[in-house]
């Protein structure tokens, strides 16, 4: 045996000190076992390295979907700097910081997405609308365009590729894509609408050749329509959607129109569409009919409806329902008052929809036993130009259950009075006032 196979079989037997036989006698058995456990080293090493790599991908990925700012995301495309998503999260992230000097970096992160992960329409949509904030249309519109050839159906693609081509000039295509995008997606249809209102300037007709004549685009029309105060036209729309969908597909824009007709004052159109949208068995509301106006149903706090009874919030005075003392029926409102200052009073109010140019007369029965120097009374007042159409008599301080009347007539154009309760001859910021009132059976007849 040479003295470096001597050496190496000493190696391989450190519990040696003393040249044995075996030694002397090992020749080429010492270098394979060497070579076999240095590749094996070299394996686990490699090994180890992939290992890292594939553990740090992860983690980096992991990291990036969660993350919610820049310094998190860069630290994940550092340990993950080949996933695509890293980089995609990073220029997403960027992007709504709103850092002028962030929009060129969010733009380069969609590029290094992109080169990674070529084949995903995702990060080519995310990359076009990135190009066109930045300016680049043409580069927007290619972006876009391989996108819409890797998802040629996916709406998205189709909306954004459109608005691109629309912005650019280039009518006659746009269309055809937002067409196809409304089509795909009703969430289109309302957008769709408001883009071509400009083009096409209100021409509801044009509107619909273009995007469509589909009941989710006449449902998003007429809810622009009722915004730009075209009531009548929008209703007539709307009047022409599927009643059975009115529920369901189109709650959401039913919904909408019903809360700017009563916005606009248009009462009467509210209450038809509100009883076709209402669940079966839920609560509906009538013409020239006080909701409620016996309290004998619980009475909503929290968001009521205009055509509710409508209690300021507050804890004096006390306002509650009571079964102790009632005109008719089990139950009546109860105030209880015991304050000095004039700001301790709670408005209490309804809106009533009613007909312009017709006369009505106003009824509320009361109970008092009050001691104060003020006096109550109910308004009826105008919606439309808030005046007092007329006034009950004040109330006394003391007396068992008695009426309130008050005629009124309504103006042409108006379609809900409201009627609410005041408080009057308060000389000061100092008003008395301490003791019980109780209301029943409201009317309008």
């Amino acid at each position: 045996m040479t003295e470096i196979g001597r050496i190496l079989c000493l190696f391989f037997n450190p519990e040696t000190r003393v040249w044995k036989e075996s030694c002397m006698s090992v020749k080429t058995i010492v270098v394979e076992s060497l070579l076999y456990r240095a590749g094996a080293v070299l394996i686990s090493l490699i090994l180890l390295t992939v290992l890292i790599y594939f553990a740090s991908s992860f983690f980096g990925n992991s990291i990036s979907t969660q993350a919610q700012n820049v310094e998190v995301a860069e630290l994940a495309a550092a340990m993950a700097p080949g996933d695509s998503q890293t980089h995609y999260a990073l220029g997403v992230l960027r992007e709504r910081s709103f850092m002028p000097e962030d929009l060129p970096e969010s733009l380069k992160e969609f590029e290094r997405a992109v080169a990674l992960s070529p084949s995903d329409f995702r990060l080519w949509l995310a990359l076009g609308k990135a190009r066109e904030r930045s300016g680049d249309s043409n580069g927007a519109e290619l972006a876009l365009k391989e996108a819409k050839r890797l998802a040629p159906n996916y709406s998205d693609v189709q909306w954004a590729y459109g608005n691109v081509l629309l912005r650019q000039g280039k009518t006659d295509a746009a269309f055809i894509e937002i067409r196809k995008a409304v089509d795909s997606d009703p969430k289109y249809a309302s957008p769709a609408a408001t883009t071509m209102w400009r083009i096409y300037d209100g021409d509801v007709e044009k509107i619909r050749k273009t995007i469509g004549d589909s009941h989710y685009v006449n449902s998003a029309l007429a809810v622009f329509l009722i915004r730009q105060g075209n009531s009548d036209e929008a209703l007539e729309i709307w009047n022409g959607l599927p009643k059975d969908k009115l529920r369901t597909d189109f709650l959401k824009d039913s919904e909408q129109l019903y809360a700017q007709l009563v916005t606009g004052k248009k009462f009467l159109n509210a209450i038809k569409v509100h009883s076709k949208i209402s669940a079966p068995g839920s609560k509906t509301f009538k013409v020239a009919e006080i909701d409620n106006g016996g309290f004998e149903a619980p009475v909503t706090t929290r968001k009521p409806s205009v055509f509710e009874w409508n209690i300021a919030n507050g804890v004096r005075p006390q306002i509650n329902i009571s079964g102790a003392q009632k005109k008719s029926g089990r139950q009546s409102l109860v105030i209880s008052f015991k304050t000095t200052k004039r700001s301790d009073f709670r408005a209490i109010t309804q809106t009533i929809a009613v007909e312009g140019g017709k006369d009505y007369v106003f009824s509320v029965a009361y109970k008092s036993e009050l001691d104060t120097s003020a006096t109550m009374k109910w308004d009826i007042v105008d919606t439309a130009s808030n005046k007092v159409l007329s006034s009950t008599d004040s109330l006394s301080e003391n007396s068992d259950w008695n009426t309130l009347t008050a005629d009124f007539s309504v103006p042409e154009g108006t379609e809900g009075v409201q009627i609410r309760l005041v408080r009057s001859g308060c000389k000061s910021a100092v008003c008395p006032i301490s003791g019980k009132v109780w209301f029943d059976d409201f009317a309008i007849e």
